[in-house]
């Protein structure tokens, strides 16, 4: 909490460090800082002790005039909090125009949800789109939490005063009536969320979030100034401290150990970290404590400071500057994104923030001339005017110019998803919606870890349609007449012209090269076999209904990347019974069924859930005779990724189709005897 403009209210210098750690967390959150998987609740930090202070300022309002003084409490929200909102934007929407202009709508749409503080409904309206996980950070994606502060500050005031002028000023009576609301609130959150990938509805909601600002506000009306008054004896103070300690022990296990997709925060984990915040609150604004002391030092409350402008400016500074060169997690461009977002956070608190805060909005764009002792932060108030022209330029040039000569890779904009070798949006996925909640980054890529292993026959491709051992040529075709391609996200660049421009590269052709004469293709982009997205039929749907219909043939299934995603965040179907649900409606049909494989480290989508997978598949080829296992994992290569580390590029896409079609005809030969063994290779070096 900055010093405050009025001398009259309290500074209290360790609220600041608070709001340093908090910013720090979430800024570490999106980088992708590998060791602070909860660095989220840096979000949940600033919710509490947003509430803890606005509650503060109207009571203290209310004790001063008996009232709250609402239009000078709104004045004073709009002049701090308006003036780098603006700037951001404007710059977003200038850095759109120049290096993006493709983006250029979307971003509009966005900028007018952000200035009217709704930004989290409009996500939520629009819905999750599936590809959004991999779509790398958005520039003003993380303005939802602003949204629902800025709802909070325009409900709550308004509530507030109700409840203080019906109880009489009773505080103890309005706090236990808040605690009911903010139990409701935390009930609403947990009764929204359920097992999956998406928790956008929970997480952005303001009547789900509420409940942490509402913790504050307790804290608030119980912590009155003639507590803090009183005498303080020395064990007092020493249980005040050991609160204060005991609470940031809680708040720092859960930044180190939480996960965006872990159901436990939904189901109680929140209202924990938010009552261990106001632990944590009341320890440092008691007068003395060693605690407050410790998060009041000059750095800590340096960015405290310009906690606001660098949450503001982190998340463009991610989407415009390149990241193609990082491999997974990198300090060097984390340093660099960090540095420019202090950079710019610093410039807008000096020229733009503190002078506006200070002396008003009016008197701050007043110009009747401009001399150099103007320029310098903090002196006139006309510096604001400058310092708006100032940052803007810094902003719009240095992101342009970033995005303008980044490398053609994920971070880039083109004319086809061919050209950027990244993951087309199907039809089935175009919602347009920010990330779910923040901003949530890939883990680190690695390596894939131990992936199965198949011997491939020692021969190599030579004209299509045969495979060539020495000098004899060898026809490669199926006893497959109709295939069937059931697939999710990573078959979508299989059918796409986007990928694939020649159609002779795209699977239907790969399968009528080995014979297939009817080749169908059953491609969803969010599909899983079990959970079903934005209603659409999941895989055991899309095969039972085939099955139904009266189709008898071969089957090709591209499924359990989704699924071990899904079983990760608390699928209630284990990897065996998902594979059962589908092979139960196939009887003798011959399936051939995919390996899979990630460069993820961490997260839903890990390699190392894709080992599980994999594994299920190997025992489930024991209970079907007539299915057998293309390892594709033992054959893709790592420069055949996106950098999602999930998706392919166009030569990735290109080599899959051929080899699926290959396995195909060594899983099920036109002619000769099909192979023993479950897994079974391409033939492709």
């Amino acid at each position: 909490m900055p010093r405050p403009v009025d001398g009259r209210a309290p500074y209290l210098p360790g609220l600041d460090g608070i709001r340093a750690i908090a910013v720090a967390a979430v800024v570490a959150f999106h980088v992708g800082v590998p060791w602070l998987p909860g660095g989220l609740l840096g979000v949940s930090m600033f919710f509490t002790l947003s509430g803890f202070l606005i509650t503060s300022i109207l009571l203290r309002a209310w004790d001063q005039t008996g009232g709250f003084e609402l239009r000078r409490f709104y004045l004073h929200r709009a002049r701090r909090l308006l003036p780098a909102l603006v700037l951001v934007l404007v710059t977003v929407l200038g850095v759109a125009w120049v290096a993006d202009r493709t983006t250029f709508a979307t971003r509009w749409q966005e900028t007018l949800a952000a200035v009217f503080y709704v930004s989290n409904w409009q996500t939520i309206a629009q819905g999750q789109s599936y590809l959004d996980f991999f779509a790398g950070p958005q520039p003003l994606s993380h303005l939802w939490s602003l949204a629902v502060e800025e709802q909070f500050y325009l409900v709550w005031p308004l509530l507030l005063l109700v409840m203080m002028r019906f109880l009489r000023g009773d505080r103890r009576a309005v706090a236990g009536l808040t605690v009911g609301l903010a139990l409701v609130s935390f009930l609403l959150l947990a009764m929204h969320t359920a097992p999956g990938l998406d928790h956008t509805r929970s997480y952005e909601g303001t009547d789900t979030r509420a409940g942490e600002l509402l913790v504050g506000a307790v804290l608030a009306l119980w912590l009155r100034p003639a507590r803090l008054q009183r005498p303080f004896t020395r064990a007092r103070r020493l249980r005040m401290n050991l609160a204060g300690l005991a609470g940031v022990a809680v708040v720092g296990v859960m930044l180190v150990t939480s996960d965006y997709y872990a159901l436990w925060l939904y189901r109680g984990g929140l209202l924990v970290f938010s009552v261990a915040m106001a632990v944590v609150i009341a320890s440092v604004v008691y007068p003395g404590s060693v605690l407050g002391r410790a998060l009041g030092v000059t750095p800590l409350r340096w960015v405290g400071e310009r906690s606001y402008g660098i949450y503001l400016w982190h998340m463009p500074v991610l989407a415009f500057v390149p990241a193609a060169a990082a491999d997974g997690f990198s300090w060097r461009l984390a340093t660099v994104q960090v540095g420019l977002t202090v950079l710019l956070a610093a410039a807008s608190w000096a020229w733009v923030e503190d002078p506006i805060r200070t002396h008003g909005l009016r008197h701050a764009f007043r110009l009747p001339r401009l001399e150099l002792a103007d320029l310098r932060p903090g002196r006139q108030a006309t510096t604001a005017a400058v310092g708006c022209v100032a940052v803007l330029a810094v902003g719009c040039g240095t992101l342009s110019a970033t995005k303008t000569v980044a490398p053609r890779s994920a971070t880039t904009a083109a004319a086809s998803p061919a050209d950027l070798d990244m993951p087309p949006i199907p039809d089935d996925a175009t919602a347009a919606a920010g990330p779910s909640g923040p901003h949530v980054p890939a883990p680190a890529a690695g390596a894939s870890g131990g992936r199965d292993q198949v011997t491939a026959p020692s021969t190599g491709t030579g004209v299509a349609g045969t495979k060539v051992a020495g000098a004899e040529a060898v026809a490669v075709e199926t006893s497959c007449d109709a295939v069937v391609h059931v697939g999710d996200s990573t078959s979508v660049g299989l059918v796409n012209a986007a990928y694939l421009p020649q159609g002779r590269w795209r699977i239907p052709s790969q399968y009528r090269r080995v014979g297939v004469e009817r080749p169908d293709t059953d491609i969803s982009g969010a599909r899983s076999i079990v959970e079903t997205y934005h209603d659409e039929p999941n895989a055991e749907t899309a095969v039972a209904g085939r099955v139904d219909d009266g189709y008898d043939g071969c089957w090709v299934l591209a499924m359990g990347t989704n699924d071990t995603a899904n079983q990760y965040v608390g699928g209630v179907y284990p990897l065996a019974e998902r594979i059962d649900k589908v092979m139960g409606h196939l009887d003798a049909q011959p399936v051939l069924w995919l390996t899979v494989r990630t460069l993820l480290s961490s997260g839903p989508w890990a390699e190392q859930n894709m080992q599980d997978w994999n594994a299920a598949l190997r025992d489930a080829c024991e209970r079907y005779p007539n299915m057998r296992v293309y390892d594709w994992a033992s054959e893709v290569q790592d420069s055949w990724y996106v950098p999602d580390g999930i998706h392919f590029t166009s030569a990735g896409y290109r080599e899959r189709a051929h080899r699926i079609a290959d396995a195909l005809a060594t899983a099920f030969p036109a002619v000769g005897t099909p192979p023993a063994s479950c897994l079974v290779g391409s033939g492709d070096r």
